[in-house]
């Protein structure tokens, strides 16, 4: 805690907080780890002004300063009215996220995926979702990025991998031979302790794991080359495969993508939209696609919503997709069921 006195409302706080921010940002050895250089980073709230009580301007700056960490760390946030209604929200959605995998409050749905040559089924995605007994259904993108922020998803994510996998089984023991995709978060991919989390879910299920794919996005990839490297090749030994989710959406280059191991590159939905727009849409998926056959990549279409944008995907030999044109994602009562009565070849618009 800094208290400053005798500055101007309208600029000193915020200098001295940059003050802070420009010091902790200086690189430093610890004593006996001379090879060892550590940064730090910091979160800083400030409130300004006069309160009833100390403990209240304490408390607002505490509001701040938690505002600074959800905007990304290493800043500082002025406390403003209204934010303490915003971060009082955000802490009992963190508690109840805290409480929700120990309640078996988690489910996961499943998005089948597709041979776009003869429209056979050939996996399903596995995507989490969120059903509170007081929120009731909560979507995906108000409590995954908590998730993440948090380091939840980590136990979250192991949650959701043996899960797949033991569901997988189940789907290949009554005779369709599909796989499954698990998407992974940057955070997870951060510790090696992943590995162990996919060859443990592997051995407790007992899935083939050549049937388990990992799914990780372009950015998540691009955080730590030289570890990412490393870890996916540990992941490829044990079998697994791995896809670049959302792809074209982020910044790997051509050198990138010849080093990791990847065995297939989603193709965002966004270039599939533009694709039946124009023509440098269509050139675009084009190009992916191509890229994926020179480095021997399976190429996988995501977002397929339309009759033309399949017939356009199949007119430049991408090879799997998945989308609303085929299936919404499906809870485990209806997943059997849909590949039970799927007919290879044919298309339906999915309600």
């Amino acid at each position: 805690m800094v208290i400053a006195g005798e500055l101007s409302f309208s600029s000193g706080p915020e200098l001295i907080a940059e003050r802070l921010l420009e010091a902790l940002d200086q690189p430093f050895k610890l004593a006996g780890a001379a090879n060892t250089t550590l940064r730090m980073t910091a979160s800083i709230g400030i409130a300004a002004g006069e309160r009833q009580s100390a403990e209240e301007l304490l408390r607002d700056a505490d509001i701040a300063m938690y505002q600074a960490k959800w905007d990304g760390r290493h800043r500082y946030v002025l406390f403003e009215s209204g934010m303490q209604t915003a971060v009082q929200t955000r802490m009992e959605l963190e508690m109840d996220l805290r409480i929700a995998l120990e309640n078996s409050e988690f489910f996961l749905v499943y998005q089948p995926t597709f041979d776009l040559h003869d429209m056979s089924p050939t996996g399903m995605e596995a995507l989490i979702r969120w059903r509170s007994p007081t929120r009731g259904l909560v979507q995906p993108n108000d409590f995954i990025p908590l998730l993440e922020e948090t380091g939840m998803i980590v136990a979250v994510g192991q949650w959701v991998l043996l899960e797949a996998c033991r569901q997988t089984v189940q789907w290949r023991e009554a005779g369709h031979k599909v796989g499954v995709a698990v998407n992974v978060s940057a955070r997870q991919l951060d510790s090696d302790e992943f590995i162990t989390d996919v060859a443990c879910a592997l051995s407790d299920s007992g899935l083939d794991p050549d049937a388990l794919t990992i799914e990780i996005t372009e950015t998540a990839l691009m955080r730590d080359i030289e570890r990412t490297v490393e870890r996916l090749a540990r992941i490829k030994e044990l079998g697994v495969r791995i896809a670049i989710d959302d792809f074209g959406t982020g910044y790997s280059s051509m050198a990138h993508l010849q080093r990791f191991p990847v065995d297939a590159l989603k193709i965002d939905r966004s270039f599939i939209t533009q694709m039946t727009n124009n023509q440098e849409g269509e050139t675009i998926i084009r190009t992916l696609v191509a890229l994926g056959k020179a480095l021997s990549i399976k190429t996988f279409a995501e977002g397929i919503e339309q009759v033309n944008e399949l017939t356009l995907l199949q007119g430049e030999r991408c090879e799997c997709g998945q989308g609303f044109l085929f299936a919404r994602p499906l809870e485990v009562a209806d997943a059997g069921p849909f590949l039970d009565t799927w007919a290879p070849g044919e298309v339906l618009v999915a309600g």
